[in-house]
């Protein structure tokens, strides 16, 4: 490779070290908190009761083609898995599993679309490929067979851990309603702004195999590629405007993502996450600590809204400031008021049903079984929760192999319930039948 490829593949890894995001997933400052994993005890492993699958597999496993190394998982901390009966899940007879298999539903949409020897996940080999998920994709159809039993007997369960920890964490995020106006005023002060023209997306595994799954987000600046604007930076002739919201309410609409935009004209829309500007998040709340305005443990999202209410104007922009990192939109229209927002596997996502992963540990499309106990918040109605999810969407925040988003659905109630989330969690996979997972670092029963 000529001296000049290295210099600029240099260059960019530098810069992705200092532009990827790591943001928080909430305005609460807790959230970014993780704290030390509280390690709970659980029932031993116990040797998997192999089921026969209610109908025919393909003639071939299609996961028995070869598969080669995934680049740039050197860096990541590896999985292992241990088979598990679906008795030994926590509380698995009493958890509601429909929401997971209209998810599911949702899911193979995606996955029949797709050659059949494709890997699910370009960078996930342990899901296996497009093929291995065909025939359950079927059995999901037929309203003859119950939930339950169609879990049970079209998939294995798979406990999930890694060298370091077998307890992640849990947290949840949901479509905020919002009203917002076509003008700016003194009240919708805020804008929320769609990609701007110059704004670069850059895959770095394309220069360097290694470095795959690492994008950077930058401009170019007379031929040097640069770190695009920060919040402050950013203006109205920088990005479009699409609409204006009360400062606070467009804060906690780039934290979840997306959400719904009610005009006052009647006119209600979605604003669709379509890009960020790469910096990292800084946390409003600790900034508002910080300052002295909100006392430690008070800046709840409710106190920050109330606050900005009420500020002055130039202390509010500061505070806004204060987190460099801003989130870009795209205004599509609502056809059927009871679809979620799409997730990075562009389908809506199914409240309840729903998580957001790390894209780089699991496959969009796999279901999760979540355990989450001892909530990290003060308040909460939902000390321990269990619940079957597919893979669908990611986030900022959503890094690392035992950490999940989950999604509460629309509107405020889904609100509250989402900020109640923020629990350690247990993560068991559920692959198809006939599906070990790969690569070979799975941890015999125990």
């Amino acid at each position: 490779m000529p001296k000049a490829a290295y210099a600029l593949l240099a260059m960019l890894a530098v810069s992705a070290c200092a532009t990827v995001a790591t943001p928080s997933n909430s305005i609460d400052s807790s959230k970014a908190q993780s704290g030390p994993p509280q390690i709970l005890p659980e029932k031993q492993a116990t040797p998997v009761e192999v089921k026969p699958p209610i109908r025919p597999r393909l003639p071939a496993p299609i996961s028995a083609l070869p598969v080669g190394p995934v680049p740039g998982a050197a860096d990541l901390d590896p999985l292992t898995f241990s088979a598990a009966s679906f008795e030994t899940l926590p509380d698995w007879s009493t958890t509601d599993v429909a929401a997971a298999r209209r998810a599911f539903l949702r899911s193979c949409t995606i996955m029949q679309q797709r050659p059949i020897q494709d890997m699910l996940s370009s960078a996930v080999a342990y899901s296996g490929r497009v093929g291995d998920w065909l025939q359950a994709c079927s059995l999901a159809q037929d309203s003859s067979i119950d939930d339950r039993t169609f879990w049970e007997n079209s998939f294995q369960a798979w406990r999930v851990e890694t060298k370091s920890t077998q307890i992640g964490r849990l947290t949840g995020y949901y479509e905020p309603i919002m009203t917002v106006s076509w003008a700016k005023t003194p009240v919708y002060s805020e804008p929320i702004q769609a990609r701007p023209s110059d704004l670069i997306e850059i895959d770095l595994g394309k220069f360097d195999p290694s470095l795959r799954n690492r994008t950077i987000v930058a401009r170019l600046d007379k031929g040097m590629v640069v770190p695009y604007y920060s919040r402050a930076q950013i203006t109205e002739a920088t990005a479009p405007v699409l609409a204006w919201g009360e400062p606070a309410e467009v804060l906690s609409l780039q934290v979840q993502g997306s959400g719904r935009l009610q005009f006052q004209d009647g006119l209600q829309m979605r604003a669709a996450f379509a890009a960020h500007n790469g910096h990292r998040f800084g946390s409003n709340a600790q900034e508002l600590i910080r300052r002295g305005i909100l006392a430690p443990g008070g800046a709840s999202m409710d106190a920050i809204k109330t606050w900005f209410k009420s500020a002055d104007p130039k202390v509010a922009r500061e505070v806004l400031n204060a987190n460099p990192r801003t989130v870009f939109f795209k205004l599509e229209p609502i056809r059927d008021p009871s679809d979620g927002p799409k997730g990075a596997q562009q389908v809506p996502l199914e409240p309840g049903g729903s998580v957001a992963i790390d894209p780089t540990y699991h496959a969009y499309g796999v279901p999760i079984f979540l355990a989450a106990d001892a909530p990290r918040v003060t308040l909460s109605a939902d000390a321990t929760l269990r619940r079957l999810v597919i893979a669908q969407d990611t986030g900022g925040a959503i890094k690392g192999p035992i950490r999940g988003d989950l999604y509460w659905g629309t509107g405020p109630e889904a609100g509250l319930s989402a900020g109640r989330i923020n629990h350690d969690v247990r993560f068991w996979v559920l692959l198809p039948r006939g599906l070990t997972p790969s690569p070979l670092t799975v941890a015999p029963p125990s």
